[in-house]
């Protein structure tokens, strides 16, 4: 009974070890692309974020000191952060999402300035795509990581010990049989010989 419940155990092992060896073959397609996403949105948003600053510069340049400063310290946005939840691959990942809910026109100011504003909004909003990406992969990491430990703990652990346990479950089976085998054996002749004396 013990052997035949160790042969399920095992064979339950090796269909868990296949989907998770699977799983994280999966995961690590899943990861190639989205580090080579990654890569390409933050070479890019990097280069968006540099011109917004000469642009911010520029303008700092042609501006008077006084109205400079009444212009960075009022708000001209109200914005709005959400931070959500989301399962990819059963694997949380955070999402942020950055809404401008109001814009509040100063007429006194220059359009270049709202423009900027403009233009401000749409960085902050790669920049918190770019966020998101770069936390999804950090939790694919995480995941990936699990899974291995989980595939090398059946692959070496696990499946090794149970079929070590079959084995030696065999071996005393077998080792039992001969001996019942030989006993029979035996028997069989003290018969032979309590026949042929009577």
């Amino acid at each position: 009974m013990e052997l035949l419940k160790l042969k399920r155990r095992v064979q339950v092992a090796k269909r868990g070890h296949k989907l998770l060896k699977d799983k994280e073959e999966q995961l690590l397609i899943e990861f190639r692309k989205l580090l080579d996403e990654i890569k390409d949105k933050r070479k890019k948003v990097e280069e968006e974020l540099y011109q917004y600053y000469l642009k911010v510069v520029e303008l700092k340049g042609i501006t008077q000191k006084k109205k400079w400063e009444n212009l960075i310290s009022s708000p001209f946005i109200k914005t709005e952060v959400k931070v959500i939840k989301k399962r990819i691959f059963n694997i949380p990942v955070k999402e942020i999402n950055f809404e401008v809910k109001e814009t509040l026109t100063d007429y006194f100011s220059s359009p270049y300035y709202q423009f900027l504003i403009e233009k401000g909004t749409e960085v902050i909003n790669r920049l918190f795509y770019l966020y998101h990406l770069e936390n999804k992969l950090i939790s694919f990491t995480e995941e990936i990581e699990r899974t291995r430990r989980r595939v090398n703990a059946l692959e070496y652990v696990l499946i090794p010990g149970i079929e070590e346990a079959i084995k030696f479950i065999k071996f005393k089976l077998e080792e039992n049989e001969r001996a019942n085998l030989t006993k029979l054996k035996h028997l069989q002749l003290i018969e032979l010989r309590h026949t042929k004396s009577t």
